[in-house]
């Protein structure tokens, strides 16, 4: 027997699998629905006397995207790839009774590659043939008549990329994919959200999410079905209640895809049989942090995007300076200073060291003083702290972008400290303005590609604020960088991509006492995090594995750790850590400046400086601040060479 004829039966029964499934997962109560997890055991646990699934006639005309996606898998299984036109030609003869748009066409052919592919592949990843079947289509030559749809293939390699932006650890976004691709009635929707839900069809969460897919979900959870059998066979789906959809089905499943089968090329003459060698899928390459030329491949999304950020480096060229955003808040401060840190209850005598604007403001600064232009998303109100920090803004050439709220004034902070070192800091929070997600998500929308966001974690610990970033960061460009500064430990962004994201983090703290390692798994998994007395090296490389995200980890010392995850050729992260040099740090230093840290990388970024010198230069900016100045340029630059030829030495 045909060793393909397993795979070829799981895409003929997982097609009505899918369809079986739907019917358990739909519920007719406006937007309810069941977890696919719950429908799959509502299989599994059915007995003869429960409701049998039921199917479409097929003997009567079936809905057209349907019919379409139904003989696209049958295509798919009487035929080989090998020779691309020759499957090209296959699909338009078999797409011509039905005069095919374009759409039409790169669906069906999408659909059947995506099968064919399966049945060769010699593995059991399907997103090795949802790719593949991307870059088959894709070399064709343009069929059909023109429509004023989106183009499918384009739509799919979107839809693919959100698949791949997805870490372990948090799970798929079906609202995502429904925002972005949506669960319509157009080929164009059809066929890349059902490769979106075929790359994750193991993903725990989207099993366990409700299934929302609109009035076309028995096509979406058929083509699923599909795809997933023609890679995975019948054995797969045998386990999960095939057998009730085999015995409700009007067809012989079996005998369908033996039929089906005969027909397609000899399995030994195939290009791409199990035996063959075939290259790796999708191929990672260098993330828009590293030189186009590395060998280091950090890029997690299957396919590139199509305005990818501008190049770092020489390659950038002068005019293309980027400007930096900072998402953040602005308070007014008040210093004191006392010889003696009071104990309970106890009264101590303090100086005063003058007001001055706080917050994120100093971060602010510091961008600006590496000559960015530097934008603030920062909320403002009304009253004397609010006119002394747009005052503040104005004198530094900040542009002041943020949202507005009436009736309230920005709040304070008062800032204690003892000779012993001790700090004590007691804030009061603004409000937050109504329009504030409209405003934040418009300057983010508009971002260019040279561009950069950097966006101060502590809003977390707000969770107002953080539904307003959420939503905010929901329309960010494919090719915008974004500088995450997570040193207060309140929470992590949901929402922000894989690729063209660096966190920025402290060493040292406690797993289970931070709310940015409790976003990602509530559960706490003993891996990857890591013990307290884990070296910084260690930690930034399980931090990397966590996030699936370049990070950039800074010691209480001043050590300072570059972590970057990489691909080999199935795609694993293994991540890649370097030592950055850094000046050491005074007691509390690293905690006071990490806005300052993460701001000046945010410019060097947006300047096109190497990621790996700007980190350099923005450990100088960490070490050479002080409570009452900011390092300029110049200084950074003499001091991070200096840096260097005593590291070279």
């Amino acid at each position: 027997m045909d060793p393909r004829f397993d795979r070829a039966h799981g895409a003929m029964a997982g097609l009505f699998y899918g369809q079986a499934l739907e019917v358990d997962a739909t519920v007719d109560k406006g937007s309810q629905s069941a977890p696919l997890s719950e429908s799959v055991l509502s299989l599994m646990a059915a007995t003869e006397s429960t409701k049998q699934p039921t199917f479409p006639c097929f003997t009567t005309p079936v809905e057209h995207l349907y019919g379409l996606m139904l003989g696209a898998v049958q295509l798919g299984i009487t035929t080989s790839i090998s020779s691309p036109q020759a499957f090209a030609d296959a699909v338009w003869d078999n797409s011509q009774k039905r005069e095919p748009t374009r759409q039409d066409f790169q669906a069906t052919a999408l659909v059947a590659a995506a099968v064919s592919l399966g049945l060769d592949s010699p593995n059991f990843r399907v997103e090795d043939a949802l790719v593949r079947a991307v870059d088959v289509v894709s070399s064709a030559a343009p069929h059909g008549e023109w429509s004023p749809e989106p183009d499918v293939l384009a739509a799919t390699r979107r839809a693919l990329n959100i698949a791949s932006d997805v870490n372990d650890y948090i799970g798929f976004s079906l609202e995502r994919l429904s925002e972005q691709i949506g669960f319509g009635s157009s080929p164009a929707q059809i066929v890349p959200a059902t490769f979106a839900l075929a790359a994750r069809y193991q993903d725990r969460r989207l099993l366990s999410s409700p299934l929302r897919l609109g009035a076309q979900a028995h096509t979406i959870l058929s083509i699923v079905g599909a795809l997933v059998g023609a890679v995975r066979g019948a054995s797969f789906l045998r386990p999960y209640g095939l057998s009730r959809v085999e015995d409700a089905c009007p067809l012989n499943l079996a005998d369908r895809a033996h039929n089906l089968l005969a027909t397609r090329a000899p399995y030994p003459r195939d290009a791409l049989a199990p035996s063959a060698s075939t290259p790796p899928v999708a191929p990672s390459a260098p993330a828009s942090f590293e030189d186009s030329s590395s060998s280091l491949h950090t890029r997690q999304r299957y396919f590139e995007s199509v305005n990818p950020p501008t190049p770092l480096g020489a390659r950038r060229g002068r005019p293309q300076t980027g400007r930096v955003l900072v998402l953040s808040e602005l308070l007014h401060d008040q210093a004191m200073h006392s010889k003696t840190y009071p104990s309970f209850g106890e009264h101590v005598w303090a100086e005063e060291l003058g007001q001055s604007t706080g917050g994120m403001f100093r971060a602010l600064v510091a961008a600006r003083r590496m000559g960015a232009e530097v934008i603030s998303l920062c909320p403002i109100g009304e009253g004397p702290n609010a006119e002394a920090i747009s005052q503040a803004l104005a004198r530094e050439g900040i542009i002041d972008a943020g949202p507005r709220f009436s009736g309230a004034d920005n709040g304070y902070q008062l800032i204690f400290t003892g000779d012993n070192g001790w700090r004590l800091t007691v804030a009061t929070k603004s409000p937050l303005p109504e329009d504030a997600t409209r405003v934040w998500a418009e300057a983010i929308q508009s971002m260019g590609p040279s561009d950069v966001l950097c966006i101060d974690g502590a809003l977390l610990a707000q969770q107002p604020m953080t539904r307003a970033l959420r939503e905010a960061v929901t329309g960010l460009p494919d090719h915008a960088r974004v500088v995450f500064d997570a040193s207060s430990h309140k929470g992590f962004l949901e929402g922000l991509p894989l690729d063209n994201v660096i966190v920025s983090l402290r060493a040292c703290q406690r797993p289970g006492f931070s709310g940015f390692f409790r976003h990602f798994n509530d559960n706490y998994p003993p891996f990857p995090f890591y013990e307290e007395d884990d070296e910084p090296r260690d930690q930034a490389a399980a931090l990397a594995m966590l996030t699936m995200r370049y990070v950039v980890l800074r010691a209480d010392d001043g050590q300072v750790y570059y972590a970057r995850p990489t691909h080999d050729e199935a795609r694993f992260i293994r991540p890649r850590v370097v030592q950055s040099p850094a000046p050491p740090l005074a007691k509390n230093q690293n905690l006071e400046t990490s806005g300052i840290h993460s701001a000046t990388l945010a410019a060097c970024l947006a300047l096109g400086i190497p990621v790996k010198r700007g980190i350099l230069l923005a450990n100088c900016a960490a070490a050479l601040t002080t409570p009452t100045s900011l390092p300029t340029r110049d200084s950074l630059e003499a001091a991070a060479d200096k840096l260097v030829a005593r590291n070279q030495a």
